[in-house]
């Protein structure tokens, strides 16, 4: 499989934040394999794994478990390229958030987003992928509203945020920030927007420069993806699955690309729909039986199988064991 990248950009307003903790943020990007100052490419990317050790060692050298979120709050529209554009430049919210979950693999290719409409609500669904570290959708979540901010006013606020991580310790001052409630533990990553006020007209919207934006945006993801399909086909799979077993038709729609063009760029990076798929089951299944606030059955649902047994026979070829006694090994292990 191919590798799951974010953009560098932001690793510029993690620098800013470390140096207030007197952390020589060229240093850590350098242990970690990466340039110095890899954001001074404004389009190089980082591999998801690599970015998760230079998350740990932030948490450890600053002491602060929530710098994620502080990283977040530093977030500016210019650290997500031209989708940060794109987003100041769109006539109202709505449509800025509808850009950011349309062009969501140029800032990372580990997460997924959806918009939903309720009669009185916009809602901003993200799905990250198993291995992203925590840090990055909590900056994820901070950054977004901090750019809302940037694009209407200071006082802005959701209506309500929900993450599926565990309470953190700065909980209290996260309320102070998001203006709203919070709560932990929940199914998925979401931001609540009240509808009228997503759908106000924006103080420096700018069509033009919007839709110019829209076509970088576009022309980026478009070279990337095609020499990383198997990574977007991956992201596009994990979203598909909680709807039961997808196609490659489903996958391809997914994707907005022909279901020949699709079989043919996985074909040249030497998979295929099946074996993909196969893969991503089971790289989730292994993430998901880890964690035990997912029963079997839940597990079952959010990859697809369409019944216990089958979900099964397939835990049992990945890894010779069934779920609920590769779940007590682990606990054995004390993993």
């Amino acid at each position: 499989m191919q590798t799951l990248t974010t953009l560098a950009l932001g690793l510029e307003a993690m620098a800013r934040v470390l140096e207030k903790y007197q952390v020589d943020a060229t240093v850590l990007f350098t242990a970690a394999g990466i340039d110095s100052q890899p954001y001074r490419d404004a389009d190089a990317r980082v591999p998801v794994a690599k970015n998760a050790r230079i998350w740990a060692e932030c948490v450890r050298l600053t002491g602060n478990p929530c710098i994620g979120f502080e990283v977040g709050r530093a977030i500016t529209a210019a650290n997500l390229h031209a989708v940060g554009y794109a987003w100041l430049a769109s006539r109202t919210l709505e449509e800025a958030l509808q850009r950011l979950a349309r062009h969501q693999s140029l800032v990372s290719t580990a997460a997924h987003m959806k918009v939903a409409r309720t009669e009185q609500e916009l809602q901003l669904v993200i799905q990250a992928d198993p291995g992203t570290p925590q840090e990055g959708v909590d900056t994820l979540l901070a950054a977004i509203v901090a750019i809302c901010r940037q694009a209407n006013h200071e006082d802005f606020h959701p209506l309500g945020v929900e993450m599926t991580r565990s309470r953190p310790p700065c909980a209290r001052q996260l309320t102070r920030y998001f203006g709203c409630e919070v709560v932990y533990g929940a199914e998925v990553n979401v931001i609540r927007f009240q509808l009228n006020q997503v759908q106000e007209l924006l103080p420096r919207q700018n069509p033009a420069l919007a839709q110019a934006s829209d076509k970088v945006a576009g022309d980026y993801i478009a070279d990337m993806e095609h020499h990383d399909v198997v990574s977007r086909a991956r992201v596009g799979l994990i979203a598909l699955l909680a709807s039961g077993e997808p196609s490659r038709g489903a996958l391809a729609k997914h994707l907005h690309i022909s279901e020949r063009t699709l079989a043919r760029r996985l074909s040249e990076a030497d998979t295929s729909f099946r074996d993909l798929l196969d893969k991503t089951r089971r790289e989730l299944a292994l993430g998901y039986i880890r964690q035990p606030r997912y029963s079997v059955a839940d597990v079952t649902y959010l990859l697809g199988f369409s019944d216990q047994s089958n979900f099964a026979r397939s835990f049992k070829r990945w890894t010779g064991q069934s779920p609920v006694a590769f779940r007590q090994s682990m606990s054995d292990r004390g993993a």
